[in-house]
This record gives C-alpha cells, sequence and structure tokens, in this order.
C-alpha cells in the first residue's frame, strides 16, 4: 500500500451510548489527539431509553474543536470516518427535521410488538432472511412501534443520521444495515419481502453502501467539525463493534474479540463450513462479503454505572472495590447481569431481569461489585464455549475501558484455563474506523505498536471457588440457563 502524503491524518468520531469520543488518527494507526464528551439516556418509564440528537451533535462539536486545537493545524486532515452505536433509531420528516428523540438499543418497549406480529414461522422467515433472531431492539419494530403516533419519511440509525448531517446524503453500511432487521444478508440489500411483512417501503430505508464509501464533507457539516475544510472525503464507516473487531483482527487475524462497552460484543469471522444459527447473529463484517458471528450481553458496563450510581462512587471506582475484596472465594453472593431486561448472549430471551442472590447483614460493597464483576465473567464464558463449537480461534483479545485493570479479562481467563489477550489503546472503535478511511485512500503505513498484554490469572484458591460458584450459577433452579436446558 503505497504512502501518498506523510500529512495524512483522519479525524474519527465515535458516538457510543454514554459518551462520544473524538480522535486524530495519523497513518500508523496513533490517535495523537483525542477528547470525549459524556452523553445522557433518557429513561422515564421502563424499557425506555432515549437520547437527544442535538446532544449528540453538540458533544461532537465541542469534543472535535478540542482535538483540532491540539494538533494546532486543522489543514492536516485529510479525511473524517465515523462509527457508531447500532441500531439505534433517528426518524427525519420529510423536511428532513429529526421528529423526536432517538430510541437507542437499550431501548424494549418494541418487543412486545414483535410478539404480537410475528408467529414462530414469521420469526424464523426473519432469521433466515437476516441472519440473526428478531426482537424490538431492531429499527423497523422500533419505527413501528413509535409510528402509531408520528409519522417519518427517513429511518436511519445513528451513523447513518451523522453522515446526513456531514454530507447530506441518506446512505448506510452494511453492518449497520443488519440493525434495521430487514436486510438481505446473502444478498446485501433490503429483503422486499421482509418489508412486505412488516408492511413498510424501502423509500424508507437509506441506501446501502460499502464502509469505503464516501461523500464530500458539506457547509453543514463543516460547521459541526470547526476548521476542517469543506469537500474533504468523509466515509461512511460501520458500526461500532464492527469497527473495534476490523481492528483486532489487523493485529491478530481471526481472533475472537470481548469487546466491552455499555454493553459486551463477543465477535469473530465465521469459519467456511456449514453454519449453525442457533443462539447468535451473523453481522456484516467490513471487508466485502465477510461476516462474523456475534454474541451480545446487554447490560455490562450499563450494570456497572447503575451500581456506581447506586453506591455513589464514580464508575471506575466499581472494579476497584471488586478487586478490594479481603475474602473473594468466600463470598456468596451471585449477580446476574440482566439489567436491561433481556438478552442476546448465549440466551436470547427478552424476559429476563437482573437478580442478586446471597445476601446477608454482613453483605458489603465489596462482596456487590465483585459479584457483579463475575456474573458478567459468568455470562461471558458461557458464551465463548457456544463460540467454540462455531469458530477456530486460537486467540481470544478482551477490550475494556482505558483505564480498567482487566478484573474482568483475569476472571474469564482463570475460568476457561486459556490466555486471554487484552488491548491497551485508546478506542478499537476509533482505530478501526480509521483504518477503513487510510485503506480506501490507499496512505497507510504499518500499524504503530499496539500493546497487547497476557490477562494475569487469578490465584489457585480463589479460581476453584470461583468455577464452584459458576457451576452453581448456571445450574440454579431460578437459572435461566438452567430453564433452558428443561
Amino acid at each position: 500500500m503505497t504512502n501518498q502524503s506523510a500529512s495524512n491524518h483522519v479525524l474519527a468520531i465515535d458516538l457510543g451510548t454514554s459518551r462520544v469520543k473524538v480522535g486524530i488518527v495519523n497513518q500508523s494507526l496513533v490517535t495523537i489527539a483525542d477528547a470525549a464528551r459524556p452523553l445522557d439516556t433518557i429513561v422515564t418509564t421502563w424499557g425506555m431509553a432515549e437520547q437527544r440528537t442535538d446532544d449528540w451533535l453538540e458533544a461532537i462539536r465541542d469534543a472535535a474543536t478540542h482535538v483540532l486545537v491540539q494538533i494546532g493545524d486543522s489543514s492536516l486532515v485529510s479525511a473524517v470516518v465515523l462509527t457508531a452505536q447500532m441500531p439505534t433509531l433517528v426518524e427525519l420528516t420529510a423536511d428532513g427535521a429529526v421528529r423526536a428523540n432517538a430510541v437507542t438499543w437499550q431501548d424494549s418497549r418494541a418487543d412486545q410488538l414483535v410478539r404480537d406480529r410475528l408467529d414462530g414461522s414469521m420469526r424464523q422467515r426473519v432469521e433466515d432472511v437476516t441472519g440473526a433472531p428478531i426482537d424490538g431492539r431492531y429499527l423497523v419494530p422500533m419505527h413501528l412501534r413509535r409510528n402509531r403516533e408520528l409519522s417519518a419519511s427517513r429511518i436511519l440509525s445513528a451513523k447513518d443520521f451523522l453522515f446526513t448531517c456531514l454530507t447530506g446524503d441518506f446512505v448506510t453500511d452494511p453492518s449497520t444495515a443488519s440493525g434495521f432487521g430487514v436486510l438481505d444478508l446473502a444478498r446485501n440489500r433490503w429483503s422486499q419481502s421482509l418489508c412486505d411483512l412488516w408492511g413498510i417501503t424501502t423509500d424508507l430505508l437509506p441506501t446501502i453502501e460499502p464502509s469505503s464509501h464516501a461523500s464530500a464533507l458539506s457547509a453543514r457539516g463543516a460547521a459541526l467539525l470547526p476548521g476542517v475544510a469543506t469537500g474533504v472525503p468523509v466515509y461512511l464507516g460501520g458500526a461500532d463493534s464492527v469497527c473495534a473487531y476490523h481492528y483486532i483482527n489487523s493485529l491478530l487475524p481471526g481472533a475472537l474479540s470481548i469487546i466491552d462497552g455499555s454493553s459486551t460484543v463477543l465477535l469473530a469471522k465465521q469459519r467456511q463450513t456449514p453454519y449453525s444459527p442457533d443462539r447468535v447473529l451473523r453481522t456484516p463484517l467490513i471487508e466485502p462479503r465477510s461476516v462474523g458471528v456475534e454474541m451480545d450481553i446487554l447490560a455490562t458496563g450499563s450494570s456497572i454505572g447503575w451500581l456506581a450510581k447506586l453506591l455513589d462512587v464514580p464508575p471506575s471506582d466499581i472494579e476497584q472495590l471488586a478487586l478490594s475484596h479481603r475474602s473473594p472465594g468466600e463470598s456468596r453472593v451471585l449477580f446476574s447481569p440482566y439489567l436491561a431486561g433481556g438478552e442476546q448472549g448465549v440466551l436470547w430471551r427478552e424476559d429476563l431481569f437482573g437478580t442478586v442472590s446471597g445476601l446477608t447483614l454482613a453483605t458489603e460493597r465489596a462482596d456487590l461489585a465483585l459479584a457483579l464483576f463475575e456474573g458478567i465473567a459468568f455470562e461471558t464464558v458461557c458464551c465463548v464455549r457456544h463460540f467454540d463449537t462455531l469458530i477456530d480461534s486460537r486467540n481470544i483479545v478482551s477490550v475494556g475501558a482505558p483505564d480498567s485493570q482487566h478484573f474482568g479479562a483475569s476472571l474469564v481467563s482463570s475460568l476457561l484455563g486459556r490466555p486471554v489477550v487484552t488491548l491497551e489503546s485508546q478506542s478499537p472503535s476509533l482505530l478501526g474506523a480509521a483504518l477503513i478511511a487510510f485503506t480506501a485512500m490507499g496512505a497507510q503505513d504499518e500499524s504503530g505498536p499496539a500493546s497487547l498484554v497476557v490477562a494475569p490469572t487469578l490465584a489457585g484458591p480463589y479460581v476453584d471457588s470461583l468455577a464452584r460458584k459458576m457451576a452453581e450459577y448456571v445450574a440454579a433452579p431460578h437459572s435461566p440457563h438452567q430453564q433452558s436446558q428443561s
């Protein structure tokens, strides 16, 4: 790959669930400036999770201004690229205005609509075409639930909306399109039969283009990125988890990635053998005609945030509380981390609620923190073991928060009896998105040195106790794992 210009830099935008991240990335895939701004989620009723699109744009403008000041010369930015949470619904009116708040992937209020409208054969039909079981967290059912009250002329995912704001074009990439619930995975186009099933027209939907598709930055878009020149290419990019995997796969091809955020996404490339769709999603990857297998544990980072709010401490303190436990092998508290209402990991169920058992008058904050990290690890291990039946992967790569001490990765490694590599980087989603842009421009050098560290395994007595506790977790009469086997 040729090196066109030593001054090529990409401004990458990652619209996450809890924050916006903006970074300036050079051709060696090193982040030379970055900033993040928090986002609020509106929750006033059970199952609701909405965000204001104006908050997104304000956060992007603020973070972009900050990083452009850091580099000192905005003319260094040769391109912009996007990645974002998905599926998160944005609806536009005929004149292009945002119709209402965005509905995030955490919102489960459309589950009942799916149950009411689709019988078992219809659900199977959707899964056969899209490669994923259907529930109310996909954009088309989200739209139909709310369309009872108001009409919309366009439905977009969060990244598509940002691309429209920056360029004026209505397009989506395959990885993001998979979140609509009507993508024909084999043909990489909208399924007319599924649109008919839901009673919508394809006019509502954006055009599907590759992740490397680019449009020129408009004047409106340049106002969101002060100092970036009108006309620079804006690359479409992909879903945040898929971009993160794209970067991880460039470092360790074929690895199984465990990407922690508000949820945990486990993702690997599908092997070329007959495929069993049991309890996984099939997800378009960045490379054309490349498909991944995916499992999502819906409430991991958001559960840590919930417990932090409950205990009135910063979220980063929850890991430290867990690590501070004086006798971890003796704690009997079990935490089932289904706080999002439903699950899409090895358990695909919409009726799950988080539970905590084993509480006594002696239970302390450290017990709760430890049990939450253990519960997340138990669910992760269940998913990894299911992945072992689907893929051949020698490497497991875990990506956590930048300030993480990788306690979760150590728990997973100790329970599996396999090494887990941790990735130390500013944001693999940002870097994966930047990699898309540089590849499209033909301007990428060799990647800069990524810090890959094997997570430490835990002490023997605790590991023995942990294994017994996981067996108890899975086999308990109230456990959804136990119920799914009966």
